[in-house]
């Protein structure tokens, strides 16, 4: 129920792991408990969810008129060097990089058709979801009990 709820949130750069705790009413300590037995904490946990939906967005082209800080901001990182760090210790390469390598349409947005630039910036949090409901973490699946 808790992973799924950090996956359902990711937008939300508020969402930590005492945020967490009191959306579950249990302790702090008990919500290390619960991500013992999967073999992450909390925060590592959140952090990397929030990565693997950034990286899923950069690499679909219906997100490529999204810009690199728009993606981090989708996805609930409040600062954009936090993001280009993080990603880049998790990924090995920047955002930007990333973006490059993997988004068949390229990387600069406005190079799609009229179509992708008349979308609304308010579609980001969906598709922060959209793209963080994978259910994974460091490619194990996780499976949450009701």
């Amino acid at each position: 129920m808790m992973l799924m709820h950090v996956r359902e949130h990711l937008a939300d750069p508020n969402l930590q792991v005492g945020e967490l705790a009191r959306r579950h009413h249990v302790s702090v300590s008990h919500v290390y408990t619960l991500f013992e037995p999967i073999g992450i904490t909390p925060g590592a946990y959140l952090r990397e969810q929030r990565l693997l939906a950034a990286q899923a967005m950069l690499s679909d082209p219906r997100y490529a008129w999204l810009a690199t800080p728009d993606i981090a901001a989708a996805v609930g990182f409040l600062e954009r060097r936090t993001f280009d760090r993080a990603f880049r210790r998790q990924y090995g390469m920047t955002p930007n990089s990333w973006r490059r390598q993997h988004c068949p349409t390229g990387s600069a947005p406005g190079t799609l058709d009229q179509e992708c630039r008349r979308r609304s910036p308010g579609r980001m949090r969906e598709a922060a979801h959209e793209a963080g409901s994978g259910g994974t973490a460091s490619g194990r699946r996780i499976v949450t009990r009701p």
